[in-house]
């Protein structure tokens, strides 16, 4: 699999590099529409491969973004389901202890994972 994901990251580079030789055309960038009287916010001379890779990176980073966001509902009941085990697991344990019975024979979770942040 490793040797999979190199080969392709190696054919996606070469792409990238054959793109970027191959569009070094300076062009004029304009960020807002003229004729609004809005100030100009253009960017003049900027290689036509720059402004490829840019869109593309901006696309990809809001496509990231939305899919978190997505995610998000998902990411939530996972927590709660994991609250909810270690809830169910200690109340199991002082039940048992209370009973006489001593240790549980249930297999132990792994140490309880922080949030990062």
């Amino acid at each position: 699999m490793r040797i999979v994901r190199l080969g392709v990251l190696s054919v996606l580079g070469l792409g990238l590099v054959v793109v970027g030789v191959a569009n070094r055309a300076p062009v004029d960038v304009f960020l807002l529409p003229q004729g609004l009287g809005l100030p100009e916010a253009e960017l003049r001379g900027v290689p036509l491969a720059a402004v490829i890779f840019a869109a593309v990176l901006v696309g990809i980073v809001v496509g990231q973004v939305m899919e978190w966001v997505r995610e998000a509902k998902h990411r939530r009941q996972v927590e709660e389901k994991t609250e909810e085990v270690w809830r169910l697991r200690k109340e199991i344990k002082r039940l048992s202890l209370r009973l006489g019975e001593g240790e549980d024979e249930m297999p132990a979770l792994p140490a309880r994972r922080r949030r990062p942040g």
